[in-house]
């Protein structure tokens, strides 16, 4: 049985080299390669094959299930083509924004409550909304990375504002306020939310991150979950700006006491029911997910963002043994398109 990994990088990374040795011993050779390895006229591809511990140049046919990164997605015309001909554990339809992923879940009565007030930032009118309903919101670009571009504001009165950007707070004016908004937010693509304070009692902030993967039989396990702290910052976690992962376990003892275990399951079940909603709202069926959910004082769950090419650096082992049953569940399940 001969399995499909198409990833951006020219030769094989870490985690390719891993997945092969422990797929070719369950009886799967992996066919690595990138978008441009892809003959669109000849429907072949010049790849890498994974035999004997080496990878050797091959041509082949099109594999019947390919792993596509969704980081690959970008070459649409490369996706558009393996679409047609093979089964892609990420195949780039129905995926969902920042924007669109608060819109279907509040949809849904059952995840209502855990959504965030959401609209997109196209005029300072729909800022200036938000503001008059919550008082402290956030401003977060459509695409970004580790939290880049977030702001809060916080309304004081109808003259007095507080921005805030990682750890620095200003105050500005009304007036201030829109100069900034119009020469800073609105030339770019960005969303306003609700402010979901998810703090800790010594007022860091902090998100809850879950790992995802599918097993030999198509359903989810979680594979991590980690409590990310980021010190003295006002609106969200993160690591170049000082913070990092603390001990789950820990990190729930000191919240619930004697209740935490009880938590830890809850939020884990929860978990477990987004991931599947998620699959549902996309209507296919994806090989990794990983999910940020905020916890506010009230102990309300928020789910903040859904990540489709989580970092996997930490979990090369476990992933590698889980992604290959994977493989060999789809490959005795799906057939040739």
């Amino acid at each position: 049985m001969r399995m499909g990994y198409l990833r951006n990088y020219k030769q094989p990374q870490q985690l390719a080299d891993l997945i092969a040795s422990v797929a070719q011993s369950k009886g799967v050779d992996i066919l690595y390669f990138n978008p441009k390895d892809v003959n669109l006229n000849s429907s072949r591809i010049k790849g890498l094959l994974y035999k004997d511990g080496k990878w050797k140049l091959v041509k082949s046919k099109i594999p019947k299930i390919i792993d596509v990164n969704s980081n690959c997605l970008k070459h649409k015309k490369v996706i558009r083509h393996l679409r047609k001909h093979a089964h892609l554990t990420e195949n780039g339809q129905n995926r969902l924004s920042k924007f669109s992923l608060q819109e279907q879940l509040n949809a849904d009565p059952d995840y209502r409550k855990n959504t965030i007030p959401t609209s997109n930032c196209f005029s300072f009118s729909e800022i200036e909304e938000f503001l008059n309903e919550y008082e402290d919101i956030v401003l977060r670009p459509v695409r970004s990375k580790h939290a880049d571009g977030v702001y809060k504001i916080t309304k004081i009165n109808l003259e007095k504002y507080i921005l805030d950007y990682y750890n620095t707070s200003i105050e500005v004016t009304y007036e201030e306020l829109i100069s900034f908004c119009n020469n800073e937010i609105l030339i770019k693509d960005y969303i306003v939310q609700k402010y979901i304070a998810s703090k800790t009692p010594d007022g860091n902030s902090f998100d809850w991150r879950i790992h995802f993967e599918k097993t030999g039989y198509g359903n989810w396990r979680i594979i991590s979950n980690q409590i990310r702290l980021g010190l003295n910052q006002k609106i969200t976690t993160n690591w170049k700006q000082g913070g990092g992962i603390v001990d789950t376990d820990r990190f729930m003892k000191l919240k619930y006491g004697d209740e935490a275990e009880i938590k830890l399951e809850q939020v884990k079940e929860y978990g477990l029911q987004v991931a599947a909603k998620i699959e549902s709202l996309r209507k296919t069926k994806i090989a990794t997910l990983s999910i940020d959910l905020g916890i506010d004082h009230n102990d309300d769950i928020f789910i903040f963002e859904v990540n489709d090419a989580p970092i996997t650096t930490n979990l090369l082992g476990e992933i590698a043994m889980l992604r290959t049953d994977y493989y060999q569940y789809l490959l005795k399940t799906k057939t040739t398109k």
